[in-house]
């Protein structure tokens, strides 16, 4: 985007990768090596995610965007990143390298950290189970963690940005947020705003209406457990994003203690082919 309007562009896919993995990934100082097997696997999740999202916004003119809805692309990244030429240099060494299913490019969806248990794209969004995007624990090797967060926010503050989107607008009043089910990875599945409209949402929806109204650094995950306090709610949970597919912390953590690039692909995308 520029201005409000929207600039669409031709590229080839390998600088496209490129632009992207640098652009979605901050690897761990360290070891070269290490770092570069994590640019590794990010080329290879961004190229199969392009492949298979082609045509994903044909209805506008053009095939993925380079916002979060399709994966980032910030294009002046390879001019100015310290990381450039790692991340070229991972980008040539997996060129044309994609995870296949069933003989077709997989959906390789991707967040920043898991929570320590990776969710079931199913359970997250609905729709028929996806046999490589499942439910699991992502214990860290080497003593790692994931991460855990706190966040606090005024009653209306949260109930203007409950407001700002249809599927979670609760009217003049916010009372209480009842989780009501949870899925196999600890995340609330089905959530009750109570108010002068009491909707029925899914984790997600609601994560996702505060982040667009508040920020992505508030409710950073439906992996959560919240409370009413006074004229506060309060959000305590675990990891950043959907959790769906690989985790990046992870994948960070496996490269650090030495995993092949195949085996954390593997680990994150199950009967899933590299090729």
């Amino acid at each position: 985007m520029n201005g409000g309007h929207r600039v669409v562009l031709a590229m080839p896919l390998e600088e496209y990768v490129l632009a992207s993995v640098l652009s979605e990934v901050a690897p761990p100082d360290g070891d070269l090596e290490v770092m570069k097997r994590v640019f590794e696997v990010q080329a290879i999740v961004a190229r199969t995610y392009a492949t298979a999202s082609l045509g994903r916004h044909a209805a506008e003119g053009f095939d993925v965007c380079d916002t979060t809805h399709c994966q980032l692309v910030d294009l002046e990244r390879p001019s100015r990143s310290r990381w450039a030429n790692l991340a070229r240099a991972a980008v040539a060494e997996t060129r044309g390298k994609r995870l296949y299913y069933d003989n077709a490019p997989a959906s390789t969806l991707y967040h920043a950290d898991c929570g320590g248990h990776r969710a079931s794209a199913a359970e997250v969004w609905g729709g028929p189970p996806v046999p490589y995007l499942v439910s699991g624990p992502d214990p860290l090797p080497g003593g790692r963690t994931h991460m855990a967060w706190t966040y606090s926010v005024e009653r209306e503050k949260l109930r203007t940005a409950l407001n700002a989107n249809p599927r979670t607008a609760v009217g003049r009043r916010l009372d209480t947020i009842d989780v009501q089910k949870r899925d196999d990875s600890g995340r609330a599945k089905l959530v009750v705003l109570n108010g002068e409209r009491a909707p029925l949402v899914r984790g997600e929806d609601l994560r996702t209406a505060v982040a667009a109204a508040l920020g992505p650094r508030t409710v950073r995950s439906s992996r959560f457990e919240v409370e009413r306090d006074g004229e506060r709610f309060i959000f305590t949970g675990q990891g950043f994003g959907h959790g769906v597919g690989l985790c990046q912390a992870g994948a960070a953590a496996r490269a650090a203690a030495g995993q092949s690039v195949e085996a954390i692909l593997a680990f994150y995308y199950p009967h899933t082919t590299l090729r």
